[in-house]
């Protein structure tokens, strides 16, 4: 009981392609959230974006042996960045950067959409109109069908 609970780090699983296309995201989430995503290829983990401090700090010697002597810098000095910042966290400011490019995305993309089905529904018009033209309500059942069916969708004039 005395001792801190353990975040739950999420882990996932993407091939090469998904994970080029995903870098940057992928790698700014691994940051803020402890996020493990495991890099496969043809079903076989071959690489893993991991937390920073998983690799910088050397891990607790096994069973209390001390750790094997490795030719060269230790993992965590190879790895040190040239300006440390200790106990750095995210500026806030960062965060809501990420929040306002977010919202300017879906806002784009909302009014793309809106541009989208003003178009759809504008074909959808011209087509009922000419079908209004070749076959007149009462003159074919099957056209009289789909305009009962799709009286919903239709524009009222």
């Amino acid at each position: 009981m005395g001792e801190a609970a353990m975040p739950i780090r999420r882990r996932i699983e993407l091939s090469i392609a998904e994970t080029r296309l995903r870098f940057q995201q992928l790698v700014r989430l691994t940051g803020l959230t402890g996020q493990v995503t495991v890099v496969v290829d043809g079903g076989r983990a071959i690489a893993a974006i991991v937390p920073a401090s998983d690799v910088l700090q050397p891990p607790p010697a096994a069973l209390g042996r001390p750790r094997p002597a490795v030719a060269g810098p230790a993992p965590a000095e190879r790895f040190r960045p040239a300006v440390e910042r200790p106990g750095a966290a995210p500026a806030p400011e960062s965060g809501a950067g990420w929040l306002r490019r977010i919202e300017k995305v879906r806002e784009d993309v909302r009014r793309q959409h809106a541009g989208r089905i003003q178009e759809l529904s504008q074909a959808l018009d011209e087509a009922w109109r000419m079908l209004d033209t070749l076959h007149p309500p009462g003159t074919d059942r099957h056209v009289d069908t789909l305009r009962a069916a799709h009286g919903d969708v239709r524009r009222t004039r």
